[in-house]
């Protein structure tokens, strides 16, 4: 059945369900091109350069070996940075072949070697991967992309961390001070779900008191958390920009999170000990 008259979003002539498609294909063309286009991901990097400066850094100062075996939740600019360092990194995430979603690194790394496991499936046991043991875990802004029981996605590297291993969680600080800011107007301070599905934005974001009580209950124990303002808003409003760094002073204010993990020590009771 045609439309004759034109309504809101509505193109005269055309079935609803063909409008319909078209626009949500537009949508989804635009969306795509912002947040996974060539410039989207030019900035992405030049934005998170910092952040991945000081996770290498933090890395290198909790495990030191070189050669420690070492897994990067994700393939991205931040395998290569660990890759410079050390000697034995691999990856574990999607298909590397058909993951075009988000800022994927997309260069040759055929000397790093990659585990396929999708962590939207870590709800399945059966399914975990085995692939061994790490003496580190890199686990940097990917938990906040993940519609499945954080609890589940922990249990699964708790039980790829060799014993004394490290397993560091970078993530986006859910009540830093410009998302209780815009919340006190009125304002959601977190993100929309996104159309395309291969590149979730932000999906559930944690606080420091969640992450650790979180990472708790599956036996790992925060040895250390911190917090860090990576990304720095230098094109907007000088007095806020400057009243935003003034504010971002108090710790818990900032922006980003992180989370340094070990297996929980657990307290042994010899049988019939005084």
């Amino acid at each position: 059945m045609k439309i004759s008259t034109q309504t809101d979003n509505v193109t005269v002539g055309m079935a609803p369900g063909r409008n319909a498609e078209h626009v949500l294909t537009q949508l989804l063309a635009t969306e795509m091109e912002n947040t996974c286009g060539p410039e989207s991901k030019r900035k992405y990097l030049e934005m998170h350069g910092a952040r991945f400066a000081d996770i290498l850094a933090l890395c290198q100062s909790q495990v030191p070996d070189a050669y420690a075996r070492v897994l990067d939740v994700g393939r991205s600019e931040l395998t290569v940075r660990l890759t410079t360092y050390y000697h034995k990194v691999h990856t574990l995430g999607l298909d590397p072949s058909s993951d075009d979603g988000g800022h994927r690194e997309d260069s040759e790394m055929d000397a790093v070697p990659h585990f396929t496991f999708d962590l939207l499936q870590a709800d399945s046991m059966s399914d975990w991967p085995d692939c061994g043991h790490f003496d580190l875990i890199v686990f940097s802004e990917v938990i906040e992309h993940l519609c499945v029981a954080p609890e589940f996605v922990f249990a699964v590297l708790n039980s790829l961390l060799a014993d004394g291993g490290v397993l560091i969680c970078t993530t986006p600080n859910a009540a830093d001070i410009s998302k209780r800011i815009r919340l006190a107007f009125g304002r959601n301070p977190y993100e929309r779900l996104r159309l395309y599905a291969g590149n979730p934005g932000h999906i559930r974001e944690y606080t420091s008191g969640e992450l650790c009580a979180i990472a708790h209950s599956v036996g790992l124990q925060c040895v250390k958390h911190s917090y860090f303002n990576w990304i720095q808003n230098k094109a907007g409003n000088r007095i806020k920009t400057t009243a935003m760094k003034l504010l971002r002073v108090y710790p818990s204010f900032r922006s980003f999170q992180v989370c340094i993990l070990t297996k929980a020590r657990t307290k042994l009771l010899a049988v019939g000990a005084k």
